[in-house]
């Protein structure tokens, strides 16, 4: 079974970079973009429609997670460029800053 499943998905990767190729050939250039816009289409109502409900519900605890991250990465910043800069101080006047 996971034998059919592996050569399944080889075969889907195989159509989808010959539609690939095929659409940058200038005489298939009209059959990829036909391809592509009906694919696109049944990504829009098949996939897109299903997906969006769940990534509005998890969108506002993403963004949260994002910004507590962005902070963390700006505190992390801050505190090593005020050591350095202590200790650059430090070495030049030779007091002990904290």
């Amino acid at each position: 079974m996971q034998k059919r499943e592996f050569i399944k998905y080889i075969a889907i990767i195989i159509i989808i970079l010959v539609i690939v190729f095929l659409s940058q050939q200038p005489y298939f250039r009209g059959y990829g973009k036909d391809i592509y816009g009906k694919v696109d289409s049944w990504v829009r109502t098949n996939v897109y429609s299903k997906v969006s409900g769940e990534v509005e519900k998890r969108g506002e605890a993403i963004k949260e997670e994002v910004n507590k991250e962005k902070n963390a990465v700006a505190q992390n910043i801050w505190d090593k460029i005020k050591n350095y800069l202590a200790s650059v101080f430090s070495k030049s006047t030779g007091a002990q800053v904290q």
